[in-house]
């Protein structure tokens, strides 16, 4: 005969792994889509939606058979098979992906691919194991509800040590397993601990049946490469993003997520330091700023280092040059520091977020630039806002420029004029610049003094000549547009109008 409290504390325990579980699973699956189709809030949409959906699926019809049949082994089994399925998403993601974009290519819209494909993916992948599993927690309520009459407590019990079951379910694989395990064995993990909790109350010599499974999960091998990508020489992933370094065209690229970001390029090519994207306009600044010898340069948003090594091309000799690089991601500097030419003696590298860097460090500086993009097409709000520029102002000297790169559809785009009315809250003078084949790129320059850009052409510099000249033809002066807002602290709604921005695109394309 089972003892009556053992049994009651197997119960809790298995809906306290079960809530833990499909947490895990959730934060894990935009990790998992993340290398095709980005992390952003359409994504997350998806993910979220699908798997509510088949939580409340599962609520009810697993309180329909544990009605039916009442018995432990009934909703261990299912159990079970909600861990085989969740065990296989592993290996499966992949071609499954691979057969789903590549039937939406006649779509001609990475934007439709990014909703609709993320939306079929999660379906596909995980609407049937997740409907088993939220079967577990009333299924638990009905076998407590035989042994007590106290239904409202054993209930109350079951929700509170599933939550906090979720809880760590939500911490431990961003905190932990995904920077150190990788995104895919932490859903192997979390799907074997169910499984080896379901396995203990199932089958005798439970022990053993738990130490072949911990064995099995050491074995597994390397997987292969999470995305299948030409030229591709390096992955990783950190608790921000998957990146991927990349060698295309004799250029080495750092990409993101799905690949719609970039977050530095160098050119591989001997002899050459170009790139043809908006970093080169970057170098326009020490010219603009007085062409003082001495350039203090803050770069938020480092990456791989793209401008602070053309910076240390163009400067590093005959201008006295300090640059200080932020970058939040550890994973990326060490990175940068392997593929790319990171390293140079006019460099400083801190591993900080932006926003808290400026308050960190009471420093003044020629130029400031702003490059920080968290996922594809995303600026972090946090760095788009009046009370972050008022203090990037004041990190400024006198005749000091800041510059922002902005993705924008047109001149006209909404998260465009939001950003430069915001910047003309904090400065007397803001310019916009449309980077030439660079395709929804506009450098923003903002300074308390008038910029001149014609003294561009007062430079002898053949490399950068074009890009003088395309500035100077290009550069436009704005001013604060009342059809539009602007951006702080407590309203920055960045995703939203770079999701309507996507949107409008792709409706006016069709």
């Amino acid at each position: 005969m089972v003892n009556k409290e053992y049994y009651k504390k197997y119960l809790l325990f298995l809906a306290f792994v079960s809530g833990m579980a499909i947490m895990a699973v959730e934060i894990s699956a935009s990790r998992l889509l993340a290398p095709y189709f980005g992390t952003s809030t359409f994504v997350w949409t998806n993910i979220i939606g699908v798997i509510m959906a088949a939580l409340a699926i599962g609520y009810y019809i697993g309180g329909k058979m544990a009605d039916r049949k009442p018995h432990l082994e009934v909703i261990l089994k299912i159990i079970i098979i909600a861990c085989l399925i969740l065990f296989s998403i592993s290996f499966i993601t992949r071609p499954l992906v691979e057969y789903i974009t590549g039937n939406m290519m006649l779509w001609h819209s990475a934007s439709l691919m990014i909703f609709f494909g993320s939306l079929f993916t999660v379906a596909i992948l995980f609407i049937f194991p997740i409907i088993l599993l939220g079967a577990v927690s009333p299924f638990i309520i009905k076998l407590l509800s035989q042994e007590s009459t106290a239904i409202g407590h054993n209930a109350g019990m079951v929700f509170s040590i599933s939550t906090v079951g979720s809880i760590l379910g939500t911490f431990l694989p961003t905190l932990v397993f995904v920077p150190y395990l990788g995104t895919r064995k932490t859903i192997i993990f979390f799907s074997l601990l169910l499984f080896c909790t379901a396995i203990f109350g199932l089958l005798k010599r439970k022990w053993l049946i738990i130490c072949y499974a911990c064995l099995f999960f050491l074995l597994i091998p390397k997987f292969p490469a999470i995305k299948a990508q030409d030229g591709a020489i390096f992955e990783d992933e950190s608790v921000y993003q998957y990146f991927q370094v990349a060698d295309e065209n004799n250029l080495r690229l750092l990409k993101v997520n799905e690949g719609l970001g970039t977050f530095s390029i160098i050119n591989i090519k001997p002899g050459q330091i170009m790139t043809g994207s908006y970093f080169d306009y970057y170098n326009i600044l020490p010219y603009l700023n007085g062409n003082e010898k001495k350039q203090d340069v803050l770069i938020l948003g480092l990456a791989g280092g793209t401008t602070s090594t053309q910076y240390n091309y163009f400067f590093g000799k005959d201008y006295d040059l300090h640059i200080d690089g932020v970058e939040i991601d550890d994973k990326v500097i060490s990175t940068a520091e392997k593929y790319f030419n990171l390293n140079n003696s006019s460099l400083t590298v801190y591993n900080f977020d932006g926003r808290n860097f400026l308050d960190y460090l009471d420093k003044k500086y020629n130029s400031i630039i702003i490059d920080v993009y968290s996922n594809q097409l995303y600026i972090s709000f946090h760095l788009t806002t009046h009370e972050f520029f008022d203090s990037v102002n004041k990190h400024l000297k006198p005749k000091g420029i800041v510059a922002m790169n902005v993705n924008a559809v047109s001149p006209d785009s909404p998260i465009l004029k939001n950003i430069t009315n915001t910047m003309l809250l904090s400065f007397k003078n803001v310019y916009i610049i449309p980077i030439k084949n660079g395709a929804w790129n506009f450098m923003v320059l903002a300074s308390e003094n008038e910029i001149e850009f014609t003294d561009l052409n007062k430079i002898e510099n053949i490399e950068l000549y074009p890009i003088f000249t395309d500035t100077i033809n290009a550069v436009e002066k704005v001013s604060y547009d009342n059809n539009f807002g602007y951006l702080t602290d407590d309203k920055a709604p960045i995703e939203h109008l770079t999701d309507k921005m996507i949107m409008d695109f792709i409706f006016n394309s069709m």
